[in-house]
């Protein structure tokens, strides 16, 4: 099956970057069809047609629910999540879907009770149509109230109802048993209720041909073309061509990198922003270590743009504490600084900490904390001269039962 290697995965989460950023660190009342089970404790899917409704009852505190230092609330939120999800499996194709919203309760200020303030879908999908050519289709939609988990920038520009939609089409041809060719394409919206934000439609393009140059190295040429239609900002566009690799430095630590300029041209006016990416990750007796930096052209959520995006991302996951215990580290600062003026200069951590603990095939438990912290230094401001984003520090603590047992159907 020619789903690419770890390199061209690699190069369009980092190129194409369609999936929200935020989305391991929301509210964890999935599973969607992106979520693996790393102890392989969930029953084989052996049917070609499986139906998972699952329900999440759960509790959390939020510390500064408005994400707003100069206004700090607190309260307690009773969650109830339901979810679906279907999986179609085939040597040639598959498609994996799944849905869940998020139903509400503050004990403090009833008046944000709300029967949808989160919902999330996914959709992944593939058709081989050859033993050489496979087309792929990817969906990810996130509807939620906490901006600063909406899209990949981890930017806050407070609480507001908003949404995000990126779907990527794709097609691989395996030429030879050496090369690979891979063309993507991808649209990411998204949308804000309130009229301070503004909302964006990025567009993006991604080419690249990799060789297998050694056992062990795989060299990669790319380019990617970007159209940034940003609201009450000039229609930018952006073409960057890359070259990169991987490499497999042992049989369970694999590195890749890839770099290149990002020619930014909008209204007349041209820059150029070097860009990069690279990670590294490492399987152990205990589970896995990775780390990965990033640095593209992009936009700053609800700020607009265009911007310069750089992220350090680490990840620790440990599998080996106990049957059916995960437990999950992935803390990632972010700053993002305007590349046309000085109207953006914003940083953001954040520190996610999740514990998954299955006592059943149809019974799990939950627990996670996470820690946001945001300094920004903007010049937009809402029309009260108030500025749209603000500093912000916020403790999440959740915790939750998730009830779902997949069907399988003949």
């Amino acid at each position: 099956m020619i789903r690419g290697s770890a390199l061209a995965a690699w190069v369009v989460a980092v190129g194409v970057s369609v999936a929200p950023g935020g989305v391991w660190a929301q509210f964890p009342g999935g599973p969607l069809p992106s979520q693996p089970d790393p102890q392989q404790l969930q029953p084989t899917l052996r049917s070609p047609l499986t139906l998972t409704p699952t329900l999440t009852v759960s509790e959390e505190y939020n510390d500064n629910i408005l994400l707003n230092n100069r206004d700090k609330r607190w309260d307690l939120i009773t969650g109830l999540t339901p979810g679906l999800t279907l999986a179609v499996e085939d040597p040639l194709y598959r498609l994996a879907l799944g849905y869940n919203f998020t139903a509400e309760v503050y004990a403090r200020d009833e008046d944000r009770n709300n029967a949808f303030n989160r919902q999330n879908f996914s959709l992944d999908s593939f058709y081989r149509v050859s033993p050489q050519v496979t087309l792929s289709l990817t969906d990810s939609f996130s509807f939620t109230t906490d901006t600063n988990l909406l899209a990949a920038e981890s930017v806050s520009t407070g609480r507001d109802r908003s949404w995000t939609n990126s779907v990527t089409p794709g097609v691989s041809w395996q030429a030879t048993p050496l090369t690979a060719f891979r063309l993507f394409g991808s649209n990411t919206i998204q949308r804000f209720e309130s009229d301070a934000q503004r909302e964006s439609d990025v567009y993006r393009v991604d080419a690249s041909v990799e060789r297998r140059l050694t056992p062990r190295l795989t060299g990669v040429l790319g380019y990617q073309f970007g159209y940034f239609d940003i609201e009450r900002e000039d229609i930018t566009t952006v073409h960057t061509p890359r070259v990169g690799g991987t490499y497999r430095f042992t049989e369970t630590l694999t590195g890749t990198a890839a770099v290149g300029p990002s020619f930014v041209l909008r209204s007349g006016e041209s820059k150029i922003v070097p860009t990069a990416a690279a990670s590294a990750t490492q399987r152990l007796a205990f589970g896995s270590l990775g780390a990965s930096y990033e640095g593209l052209v992009g936009t700053a959520g609800g700020l607009g743009g265009t911007t310069l995006n750089q992220a350090i991302v680490g990840s620790v996951q440990v599998t080996t504490l106990a049957r059916g215990l995960v437990v999950e580290f992935r803390p990632r600062y972010i700053t993002i600084d305007s590349i046309h003026n000085d109207s953006i200069d914003v940083d953001a951590f954040t520190l996610p900490l999740r514990a998954t603990y299955r006592f059943t095939e149809w019974l799990s438990a939950v627990a996670s904390y996470t820690f946001f912290h945001q300094r920004a230094d903007v010049t937009i401001v809402r029309t009260d001269g108030s500025p749209l984003a603000n500093d912000v520090d916020q403790n999440r603590v959740f915790v939750g039962l998730q009830f779902g047992y997949p069907i399988k159907l003949q």
